[in-house]
């Protein structure tokens, strides 16, 4: 969700000569959501947010409350059927798909990932951490090398293999003492549905949690195995997102119907004791320790205390993306809001919801 340190930022300069990947195929925005303008006070602070957005990379801002558009602003030359890299924003379907699978009755969260892939039952870190932890991004594999991290960003990946590759990995941890984001966990993840289902888990993912909301992706990287990338690899218009962003608010369930059980992502924005603020794939709005759990990556959260900021409900949760892609889930308040953009150093998580909730 940060910007690029700038170790990663010199790889990509060095790969600039390949083709950048891109899925453009457009998605014409469906009949799902009402658009019922706000007005007034709130119409006003939606406007401020949407400039204060576009002057930091903001490509799009769609607020949604109930059931409703209320506000919506496309800029730099897009429109509401140009889909967009969500980058890190990917991750965050990996609550649902894990949810699904204990739904199925294939996966308890408690469960060792040993069970399902022996590779790791050499080492006694690896042998011993569950889902929920590896989830958690604190099973204490690392987060992954660069050039996984890039991969979704370009044509023709290098890493051939990327499972077989973070199932190589060495762990450098006990589980549940250290935190640590990347994609090499959720290359472990993608193995195990894998196993678990002798399916590809986008396809799994697609069956049982996007079709049932209607959600349409314009593509998804994969590696040259065929691996999709559970890390970063979705691409999707805001319209879209939303979808993703209702299922979650409203725990699961779609229009009336219980796609996911109750209680499933109450249980993923639970965080961890070795990252209050990182729950089971997504970013909560809660403080954590800076001097324990190294953010240095994240600047774009706030200095102190919750990390979207003070006065934002403490029940706020994100799927965060590289290039300031957000998608913010607001429970309490009973809204959504998906940005896209293109990324700026000057962006702050607490200044455009601070703009937006009129704090």
């Amino acid at each position: 969700m940060s910007r690029l340190p700038a170790l990663l930022a010199a790889v990509v300069a060095l790969t600039g000569c390949r083709t950048q990947l891109r899925y453009g195929t457009p998605l014409p925005v469906d009949d799902t959501f009402a658009r019922v303008p706000a007005t007034g006070a709130e119409l006003e602070r939606y406007q401020a947010a949407a400039d204060w957005s576009e002057a930091h990379g903001g490509r799009s801002l769609l607020v949604l409350r109930g059931q409703d558009v209320v506000f919506e602003r496309y800029a730099a030359g897009n429109d509401a059927a140009t889909p967009h890299h969500l980058f890190s924003g990917t991750k965050s379907f990996s609550c649902a798909l894990a949810q699904s699978l204990v739904a199925e009755g294939l996966l308890e969260l408690d469960e060792p990932v040993a069970n399902t892939l022996p590779e790791l039952a050499g080492d006694p870190r690896s042998a011993s951490v569950t889902v929920d932890q590896l989830l958690h991004l604190v099973g204490g594999v690392p987060g992954g090398k660069l050039a996984l991290t890039i991969q979704a960003m370009k044509e023709n990946p290098r890493v051939q293999d990327q499972y077989a590759e973070s199932l190589a990995a060495e762990w450098t941890d006990e589980p549940g003492q250290a935190f640590h984001y990347g994609p090499n966990a959720y290359n472990l993840f993608g193995a195990l549905v894998q196993r678990k289902t002798g399916d590809d888990p986008l396809v799994w993912l697609q069956g049982h949690v996007l079709d049932p909301i209607g959600l349409r992706t314009a593509g998804w990287a994969r590696d040259p195995a065929g691996n999709p990338m559970l890390a970063q690899g979705a691409w999707t218009t805001p319209n879209e997102w939303l979808k993703y962003g209702v299922l979650a608010r409203d725990d699961g369930q779609w229009r009336g119907q219980q796609v996911l059980p109750p209680g499933a992502f109450a249980e993923c924005a639970q965080g961890s004791a070795a990252n209050p603020a990182y729950g089971l794939t997504f970013w909560l709005n809660h403080d954590v320790d800076r001097d324990t759990v190294d953010l240095a990556m994240f600047d774009t959260l706030a200095d102190s205390g919750p990390i979207f900021g003070v006065g934002v409900p403490s029940d706020a949760f994100s799927a965060a993306g590289y290039h300031d892609n957000r998608l913010y889930i607001l429970p309490s308040l009973d809204l959504v809001i998906a940005r896209q953009a293109d990324g700026d150093r000057r962006f702050k998580d607490d200044e455009l919801l601070a703009l937006i909730l009129g704090l």
